[in-house]
């Protein structure tokens, strides 16, 4: 598995079950899962902020996010944030 995604900021596509995350909120990848037999598809671990605070750290399949261009600590990406 490829981990050119760490840290990169994404846009999650679903609500994520049991949580207060939504589609929509912004999260950062902070781990590359690989796919096993009880959950056939790769996944990331994401942390979500809010105003500089951890909200949420969470794992889903990588169909349920959208990459985004952006990278945690880059200049000009401090402002993004959950939604």
């Amino acid at each position: 598995m490829t981990t050119d995604a760490l840290f990169h900021w994404v846009v999650l596509q679903r609500d994520i079950p049991n949580s207060e995350l939504k589609a929509g909120d912004r999260a950062v990848i902070v781990d590359c899962l690989p796919a096993t037999t009880k959950q056939p598809e790769p996944g990331y671990t994401l942390e979500i902020f809010q105003q500089g605070e951890t909200l949420d750290v969470v794992s889903v399949p990588q169909s349920w996010v959208r990459l985004l261009p952006e990278v945690w600590g880059e200049p000009g990406t401090s402002a993004i944030e959950a939604s």
